[in-house]
């Protein structure tokens, strides 16, 4: 028990003393992993489930205070395939700057490029995906974050469609100007 409390007691102590740089002119460097239980719909009538993971490691800068545009890289791993995608984001702070903790909306497109690893059959395809997720950030520091996340993604695939519900959890740090 006595670590679970240390555990909580650098986590949350030191987050009350400092503050978030969510400011016009910074910039946000970071990324997040994801895990989806997916459904996939073919044309063809056929249904599958999936499990997936996900790397976004990611790069914005703030416009206006508590407002960044962005860009993605997207790394995929399922059980036949591999996804590597490039996309685009933006991203919301609700709360103060000042804030140790802050809730975010987020919006992005992801185009995808999906390669089979399966050696019986060869599989080349690309996929369009947009998605919006709320969260929680946490600050450790004036420039560390850890975020919680749930977001919902569709994808328009070269043979269906998918949705996606996803927890997703990332690190960011916050560079200043």
């Amino acid at each position: 028990m006595k670590p679970l409390k240390l555990f909580f007691f650098f986590l949350l102590i030191p987050t009350y003393m400092l503050q978030a740089q969510i400011t016009k002119g910074n910039w946000l460097v970071g990324g997040s992993g994801e895990y989806s239980n997916q459904k996939i719909s073919f044309d063809d009538g056929t249904n599958t489930k999936i499990d997936r993971v996900t790397i976004k490691p990611n790069a914005g800068y703030f416009f206006k205070d508590k407002f960044a545009l962005g860009g993605v890289l997207r790394f995929e791993h399922q059980s036949i395939f591999y996804d590597y995608g490039v996309g685009i984001f933006s991203r919301y702070y609700f709360l103060e700057t000042q804030k140790t903790f802050n809730l975010f909306a987020q919006a992005h497109y992801n185009y995808v490029y999906t390669v089979s690893n399966n050696e019986r059959e060869e599989f080349n395809a690309t996929s369009h995906f947009y998605g919006v997720s709320i969260g929680q950030v946490v600050f450790f520091n004036s420039a560390v974050g850890l975020e919680f996340a749930i977001e919902y993604e569709r994808g328009k695939l070269s043979n269906g469609s998918s949705n996606n519900i996803k927890a997703v959890i990332g690190f960011q740090i916050h560079l200043e100007k």
